[in-house]
């Protein structure tokens, strides 16, 4: 099991998604926040500034409250424009505001190339309580920032006005910028723009810009991961390529799998800044030799700030849907039974392994599961999820500080956690339970959330495998052989379908009274779900797949007798 961790960057924030907490807004303009969410009584305040690796147009940035130190109600929202810049009205919101930009695309300083922000890749900054009504201008959203918000979103006591101060104070100190909130950097692409910059802007620029040169060093497909690594490493306060004890994973290109080096923060960074400032990119007239050499002397600690509270819970586990690599794997909250705040989030290893810090955070988990990669049992060709297909897993209340292991996402812990959140009182602890019990009886499976399941296309792999491991194995085996029936391109579909299909206790092709409707992909439109697809339709599924040149295992029909017989008796699918 990979120990390694590697948190998309807006993995680190709670996100407000549930929809009790979140204000209307509307798109590039200002919102309002709901009763208690520390609303100002002034008139309407502004926000406004520029997103910076270099300038990212067409971005998606997004205002929240902080509340209790953490990422609260979303209070505005605003499109930047081809050079990085927006405003957004925040209503009468005082108090502390979070930052947050996705998407969009920017010139990256090292290779020259237009580059999008990769999925799940943000930057982030936290501003120090703004006055009811006020107009804040010159905001900046860098990379800098983003580790700023980051540490002091893991300091104790979360982003408080002291916290969130001192980390901006302190990641300005370690690049020698005085303010990184409102300095605007140098874009060291323009020719001659060293020449009206401060000291501190220039410092800046090329800070962004030796990222830039070290992710083109490491192999990265979009520098934007280099972002999101380095954000990871500032949690802890020390930029030495870990969080805590374990490594930061970064994901893409060559650099797949690849751990932060140790150095990454200091003399990489500083060997990169010099490389790239004697580079045809760099047209600014400007090199920065105290700044390299500051970096190439630092022991990796960002200023002088305390450590992180000791509160290191994980849950570590793997997913599978065949085997799976390249997927993004985030833990959230269960607020009110509902799915709440982002804790974490990870990319797995390729073998579909992931760890997820969940810092001092206790109570129910949800994880989802997007963008894998993985080999289909029926097909053995290597398929990518589509856009809107995910799957997930519900675990009980874990306590603070707890290590868990052993976790499996798969189709089948998916289907529980729809059931679980469909049913009275949602994603209760009770609710977890029954629905993961539930659906490991459907199909014999005594533990959906730990048993690993058996993978049929592997050589002789049955012999070994206990009851619960082959009915596991051969149940997804089934859906795979299910979709390939269907031509559907991506069999992940059919999980999707069976996720929706699970919700309200019956696998009957419906949910509720609504049949359910698959993509077929391309011109194939789309194609009611089967009423049998649960029950008969995954016997002959199971049947084809076992006779089929696919299943390695050794197991025949005869293996698999008890569980056909379960699901062919089932008519109704009940779970």
């Amino acid at each position: 099991m990979s120990s390694f961790i590697s948190l998309r960057f807006r993995s680190i924030m709670a996100i407000a998604v549930a929809a009790s907490i979140t204000a209307a807004c509307g798109g590039g303009g200002g919102g309002t926040v709901t009763a208690g969410d520390n609303v100002g009584s002034g008139g309407t305040g502004l926000i406004s500034g520029a997103v910076t690796k270099g300038p990212v147009g067409n971005a998606s940035i997004t205002a929240y409250a902080i509340s209790a130190g953490q990422m609260g109600a979303q209070i505005g929202s605003a499109t930047t424009d081809v050079n990085g810049n927006f405003s957004m009205t925040i209503g009468g919101y005082a108090g502390p505001v979070m930052l947050q930009m996705s998407g969009g695309s920017y010139t990256d300083e090292a290779t020259g190339a237009p580059m999008s922000l990769a999925q799940g890749d943000v930057m982030t900054a936290a501003m120090p309580s703004v006055t009811a009504g006020a107009s804040n201008s010159g905001v900046q959203v860098t990379p800098l920032t983003g580790m700023a918000q980051t540490r002091a979103q893991h300091m104790a006591g979360g982003m408080t006005d002291a916290n969130i101060a001192s980390a901006n104070t302190a990641m300005g100190n370690n690049f020698s910028v005085t303010d990184i909130l409102h300095v605007a950097p140098m874009n060291p692409l323009v020719a001659g723009s060293g020449a009206g910059a401060s000291l501190d802007a220039q410092n800046y620029g090329m800070t962004l810009a030796a990222m830039s040169k070290y992710a083109q060093t490491l192999g990265l497909s979009s520098s934007s991961g280099m972002v999101t690594a380095m954000m990871n490493d500032a949690t802890d306060g020390v930029l030495d390529g870990k969080t805590g004890s374990a490594p930061v994973q970064m994901g893409g290109g060559m650099g797949g799998g690849m751990m932060l080096p140790p150095t990454a923060g200091t003399s990489g960074m500083g060997g990169a800044m010099n490389t790239f400032m004697h580079s045809t990119q760099n047209k600014s007239g400007v090199t920065t030799p105290d700044l390299v050499n500051k970096l190439n002397a630092a022991s990796g600690q960002v200023g002088s700030l305390p450590p992180a509270p000791v509160m290191n819970a994980t849950v570590s586990g793997t997913a599978f849907n065949g085997p799976v690599s390249n997927a993004t794997v985030m833990a959230f909250a269960v607020t009110n039974g509902a799915m709440g705040a982002q804790i974490a989030s990870v990319a797995t290893d390729n073998q579909g392994n992931f760890t997820l810090p969940l810092g001092s955070y206790t109570g129910p988990v949800m994880l989802q599961m997007r963008g894998a990669s993985y080999i289909d049992e029926a097909t053995k060709t290597t398929m990518t999820m589509a856009a809107n297909d995910v799957m997930s897993a519900v675990l009980p209340t874990l306590a603070s500080g707890a290590n868990v292991t052993g976790v499996w996402i798969t189709p089948l812990t998916a289907m529980a956690q729809t059931r679980a959140l469909a049913m009275n009182g949602g994603m209760t602890d009770a609710n977890i339970a029954t629905a993961n019990a539930d659906m490991g009886n459907y199909f014999l499976v005594s533990d959906i959330l730990r048993t690993q399941p058996v993978n049929p296309t592997l050589a002789g792999v049955g012999a070994s495998a206990n009851p619960d491991a082959r009915n596991y194995g051969m149940t997804l085996a089934a859906m795979s052989q299910y979709a390939k029936t269907l031509n559907m391109p991506v069999s992940s579909t059919l999980v999707t379908a069976m996720m929706s299909d699970a919700a309200d206790g019956f696998l009957n092709g419906k949910n509720g009274a609504n049949q359910i409707s698959m993509s077929m992909g391309g011109m194939m439109g789309t194609s009611m779900m089967a009423a049998t697809a649960g029950t008969s339709g995954l016997v002959t599924a199971m049947t084809s797949f076992m006779s089929s040149a696919a299943n390695a295992s050794g197991l025949s029909a005869a293996d698999m007798a008890a569980l056909m017989q379960k699901l062919l008796a089932n008519s109704s699918g009940q779970i």
